[in-house]
């Protein structure tokens, strides 16, 4: 864990607003999501989708991903301004994906931690294997590519690639049992290979959504992201950024609704569509963002969003413990019945005043609370960094 201060932020990233409030956001609708106060309530669109289709909720890793991707040229290009080498900036590629990594083992492994049965995927091991990836491709297509251009082509076809072999493979490769094409949660691919793989360390004794092979279209949301990046750090005038920005995000729009029909907008198995799907959405909100915070300079009720998108890992890693721990200590009332302290501050303080609303307004009452201590430590300019 370090501690940083506003001087050993990048200037770059700094001056775009729009990166840190997305982020936010991003992570405000996470803890919403992670953190229903009753589990009977749970507003429809704060759960995922049981398979296919999509929610508000199915937006919040994606958007993570691809806010990820944006900083991956903000952060390269100001380190490379300041005379950092290549060499050392892919060891620093390496240590922190291998950080960000492990401190997912540590949380999947949290608190008797038997190896036996410990999951090995999870939602910090993607972020790490997408970061990395992301990162060397910008890194590689930065040194051997003189033209940005190329340098975008490259990794927009790697991206396209990805998505095509992924589908391909689904609707393609034989599995033993069920036969080839299976779209559905028992015979897919990937739960196939998960299975084989990973048996007895994965989310749930057949599934876990952040599998193997599930991993390859993610890594597209990754590169979509660095090439949103990219557009946003160029010299152009502000008006061709937004003419790119919501003609692409249209486009990605137009061609997730197509391919919809045949691959369906899935976030478990991260469908080539859902990738589309999110990453478009993405776009046309990070350039509504740039709009209205960095060209207006205005849309100040979103700042207060930038003390958690500022320290994201530390904001997500931490109300994960507490997810697993504090709300889940049995509290027993009058009546002599038990209950989780997260259900009994829910049902006994918003539930007589919240007309089925209580999961929501619990939720929100927990994001405020990050809000004021995260909005604390951005003020004494404080960012922890896991």
């Amino acid at each position: 864990m370090t501690l940083a201060s506003k001087s050993d932020t990048n200037n770059s990233s700094a001056r775009l607003e729009c990166i840190d409030i997305f982020r936010g956001l991003t992570m405000a609708l996470m803890l919403m999501v992670n953190n229903p106060g009753n589990p009977n309530t749970i507003p429809v669109q704060l759960e995922h989708a049981s398979w296919n289709g999509f929610t508000l909720a199915d937006l919040v890793f994606p958007f993570f991903l691809f806010i990820m991707g944006v900083v991956v040229p903000v952060s390269i290009n100001n380190r490379l301004a300041k005379g950092t080498g290549k060499i050392t900036i892919i060891v620093h590629i390496f240590l922190r994906s291998i950080q960000i990594f492990l401190l997912g083992l540590v949380l999947n492994g949290f608190p008797l931690f038997d190896l036996n049965t410990i999951r090995i995927p999870g939602v910090l091991q993607r972020i790490a294997v997408v970061y990395l990836f992301s990162a060397l491709l910008y890194l590689l297509c930065k040194s051997i590519f003189k033209k940005e251009t190329v340098q975008m082509g490259v990794q927009l076809l790697t991206s396209v690639f990805l998505l095509l072999l992924y589908g391909v493979l689904l609707k393609v490769v034989h599995v033993p049992g069920y036969g080839q094409g299976v779209m559905e949660l028992q015979g897919n691919l990937v739960q196939y290979i998960d299975l084989k793989l990973l048996p007895g360390h994965l989310y749930k004794p057949d599934w876990d959504p952040e599998g193997i092979l599930s991993t390859l279209p993610a890594l597209a949301s990754g590169i979509i992201g660095v090439l949103a990046g990219m557009i946003l750090i160029k010299p152009n005038k502000w008006i061709i950024k937004m003419a790119v920005f919501i003609g692409s995000g249209g486009l990605l729009l137009l061609a997730a609704a197509l391919l919809n029909t045949v691959f369906p907008y899935n976030k478990n198995l991260w469908s080539s569509s859902y990738v589309l799907l999110t990453s478009g959405l993405g776009i046309l909100l990070l350039a509504f963002f740039y709009l209205l915070t960095d060209r207006m300079k205005s849309g100040k009720i979103f700042k207060p969003f930038k003390a958690i998108g500022a320290s994201a890992i530390f904001v997500y890693f931490v109300s994960e413990l507490i997810r697993r721990t504090l709300w889940l200590i049995p509290v027993q009332d009058a009546t002599g019945s038990t209950m989780t302290l997260k259900i009994w501050l829910t049902t006994r303080l918003i539930s007589p005043w919240a007309h089925g609303l209580d999961s929501l307004y619990f939720s929100i009452f927990y994001v405020m609370v990050w809000l004021v201590i995260m909005g604390v430590l951005y003020h004494r300019k404080i960012y922890i960094r896991l």
